[in-house]
């Protein structure tokens, strides 16, 4: 009787800390309900290049005398947005372009580049702004593509090895 009584005083505690719902009976059946949540949170991923966490760099040979525009070398580059997003919301893709390249003395505008695109995604040409809308879509979805790049070469820039970097962000409300 002893044991009974400890272990009855065991489960009252327990029950009492776990605030769960319980039910007890003699011989009869008896239930206990649990509610279930599961949270789906908006997920945004955004791919511009290889995978693997290094930062692609796209290389134009030597340009001729302009105005020749010239293909870069180094191939196009994979673009891959998914999203789970509620169905009507707005997912936006933009690019900032506006630190120009630069050779340390010199700079050459990003409004010098332009890309042709495949697949989901839009061809254009920088603008040298902070927020440049390149893509926008509505809801849930994967969207997967490439980027082909072009350096116009419209005029005469000082020779060097010019370089710089453009930031794509990927948001959505």
């Amino acid at each position: 009787m002893l044991v009974v009584g400890l272990c009855l005083a065991l489960l009252f505690c327990y029950a009492g800390s776990a605030a769960a719902e319980s039910t007890s009976s003699s011989g009869a059946p008896t239930s206990a309900r649990l509610d279930f949540q599961i949270t789906i949170p908006t997920i945004l991923y955004l791919q511009v290049g290889t995978t693997g966490g290094t930062i692609d760099v796209v290389h134009f040979p030597s340009p001729g005398l302009p105005p020749t525009s010239v293909a870069a070398d180094s191939g196009a580059v994979n673009v891959r947005v998914a999203t789970l997003t509620p169905s009507g919301q707005t997912v936006t893709l933009v690019a900032n372009s506006s630190t120009a390249l630069s050779d340390g003395t010199h700079t050459i505008p990003f409004t010098e580049i332009s890309w042709a695109a495949t697949g989901n995604f839009t061809g254009g040409t920088f603008n040298g702004l902070v927020g440049q809308q390149l893509d926008q879509w509505t809801g849930p979805g994967n969207r997967t593509g490439t980027y082909s790049f072009t350096y116009g070469n419209s005029t005469y820039y000082s020779p060097g090895a010019y370089t710089g970097r453009v930031t794509y962000t990927l948001s959505s409300p």
